[in-house]
């Protein structure tokens, strides 16, 4: 009884591999057609992913655009510090200058660049201004809405 078992057993084994085997072999004498069916939501889904990890390289984690400033003056005198400012603003009131406190200096800096070529391009015209130095410096960047459109048409057009 356990050979005529152990016989049967054998024999479906030998079936299901041949079953298999054929399978396969219909698998790779195929014509090479495939035919994908989804739904056409799943290509928008896919572009608009695309979009935004051409635009996150710009961002940090916590969602902040990472660019570039000009660091104008680091002193410790704040009279100083307020009236550079001052003299900024009046020069280019088109950009943004900001002044931080971080004991005991009062930095001063301006600009919201993304790319650093541009940060150089600037520096270069305050140079006649600060001939003591100005540096390019990373920072987290203030974008304005005009900057963040143009930014993501950008990104829809490298498509």
């Amino acid at each position: 009884m356990k050979a005529k078992n152990s016989f049967l057993r054998k024999a479906v084994l030998l079936l299901y591999i041949s079953i298999l085997h054929a399978l396969i072999l219909m698998a790779q004498f195929d014509s090479g057609k495939v035919e994908v069916i989804k739904d056409p939501r799943i290509d928008l889904l896919v572009k608009k992913q695309a979009q935004i990890n051409r635009v996150a390289v710009f961002k940090n984690s916590r969602g902040e655009y990472k660019g570039y400033r000009i660091m104008i003056m680091n002193t410790n005198n704040r009279d100083v510090a307020y009236k550079t400012r001052a003299e900024v603003l009046r020069y280019y009131p088109e950009h943004n200058v900001y002044m931080a406190y971080q004991s005991p200096y009062y930095k001063i800096k301006m600009g919201d660049f993304l790319k650093k070529a541009d940060a150089d391009k600037f520096k270069r015209e305050l140079t006649s201004m600060f001939p003591q130095g100005t540096f390019v410096i990373q920072d987290i960047i203030k974008l304005s809405p005009e900057d963040e459109a143009r930014l993501l048409k950008e990104a829809e057009g490298e498509e």
